[in-house]
């Protein structure tokens, strides 16, 4: 993989890992459509790397009082309940994870399944948003959150592990359709990536230690680089959007996406 790629590649993480469009969607069909190689899967989960370094810096303040409540003595309840929640909201991705890694990891090398997902994605995103806006009852607030909340949010974000199912877009779109505020839903989903994406990381080193000792070294360190710069700016401009436009956008663009994908694998035949 030359430089360029990785830098445009890590780029694409850090922008769509989250927006709820998949990154992992995005880092098969952008080298198909352009016609590069496709990356490993250990660059792939390396830039994983930079995207979790921008969500640490990002909301290192929030993680720094959710330790403390973890950690720490009385008076603290409400974040001990968040970090509860985040935790049971984390085993089923950690679960599912482990025991289909390996079926999982032929999935990347096919593009149209991936622009299919796409289109799945974009669906998740338009019916929960349509489900949102459509009740009657107040946005609750992140203090409502409850365990079925984060057993259902869990299941969705174990959907995935799929390149093409957005993790952020699936975590939102449950969220709304159990009608928590849509800021509170973003939050909570960028929390919640910390802990799988640590996890992701850690299983896949051996495998990315390997590749950067022959040769790849350089390209996987400017892709953690650019995916965590590009990170933070993704991270507050979906804070911002959602908060303002909610998922529709999204939802639409990953239907252009899955078109995209469709007709370049229709071109090459």
């Amino acid at each position: 993989m030359s430089l360029i790629q990785a830098l445009i590649l890590g780029i694409v993480q850090g922008l769509t890992e989250f927006l709820p469009v998949s990154s992992d969607g995005h880092l098969v069909l952008v080298p198909f459509i352009i016609g590069w190689d496709e990356p490993s899967l250990a660059f792939i989960v390396s830039t994983h790397i930079g995207t979790l370094l921008a969500l640490v810096f990002v909301f290192r303040k929030r993680i720094l009082e959710l330790i403390k409540a973890v950690f720490g003595g009385p008076g603290r309840e409400r974040d001990r309940h968040l970090a509860a929640l985040i935790a049971i909201a984390t085993i089923p991705g950690a679960l599912l994870g482990a025991i289909f890694a390996a079926s999982v990891e032929d999935t990347f090398e096919r593009p149209v399944l991936a622009a299919l997902l796409l289109g799945v994605t974009g669906w998740a995103l338009l019916s929960a948003e349509s489900h949102y806006e459509g009740r009657k009852e107040k946005p609750r607030p992140e203090g409502s959150l409850n365990v079925l909340d984060a057993t259902l949010i869990g299941f969705a974000q174990a959907t995935a592990v799929l390149p093409g199912i957005s993790r952020s877009g699936t975590t939102i779109a449950t969220s709304l359709w159990r009608g928590i505020d849509r800021e509170a839903a973003a939050k909570f989903s960028f929390l919640l990536a910390i802990p799988i994406t640590l996890g992701a990381i850690i299983v896949k080193l051996p495998d990315m230690i390997k590749e950067g000792t022959s040769g790849s070294g350089g390209a996987m360190a400017l892709g953690i680089a650019a995916s965590a710069v590009t990170g933070v700016v993704a991270i507050e401009a979906m804070l911002a959007l959602v908060k303002r436009r909610g998922l529709k956008p999204f939802g639409v663009y990953c239907f252009f996406a899955l078109t995209a994908g469709l007709l370049t694998a229709l071109a090459r035949g």
